[in-house]
């Protein structure tokens, strides 16, 4: 095979694991049918609450990188799943904070845990020279995400 069409199954097959791993992304944001089950998404916006009593709606925005509107959804549902509770503050009550309940607690340190353990386990099959060339690559990828 000559050196372009290698380089270019390269390239492809590159380009495939790519949209594979970006559409497993995808998929971890979604809802779960288990309401312990976070989503991704649920568990960086709850995530912050473990070391905190509560939180104002628009700091669990910051915090997770989204817009207000978005944790707001995200929330509404963790709300309906008993995992999150709302309090209106004595001072405003335009301010909402929001507090995890002992079920939410439970299911972020559950996320949590569980993410750790992949990690390792995913860590653990590479070779010390994949670790390397993983975290080289990952810097990059950070890099160029970053300016899109």
């Amino acid at each position: 095979m000559s050196d372009d069409r290698e380089a270019s199954a390269d390239l492809e097959g590159l380009s495939e694991a790519w949209h594979d791993f970006l559409a497993a992304l995808r998929e971890s944001r979604q809802p779960r049918r288990d309401p312990g089950d976070l989503s991704l998404a649920q568990y960086r916006v709850l995530a912050p609450l473990v070391p905190a009593s509560s939180l104002r709606v628009g700091e669990l925005a910051a915090a997770a990188g989204i817009r207000g509107p978005t944790a707001t959804r995200i929330l509404d549902g963790l709300a309906r799943s008993a995992l999150v509770r709302r309090t209106h503050s004595k001072r405003d009550r335009r301010e909402v904070r929001i507090s995890l309940t002992p079920e939410g607690r439970t299911a972020v340190t559950a996320k949590l845990n569980a993410m750790e353990q992949a990690r390792r386990e995913m860590f653990g099959k590479l070779s010390k020279d994949e670790r390397e060339h993983v975290t080289r690559f990952l810097g990059l990828m950070s890099d160029v995400v970053g300016r899109l």
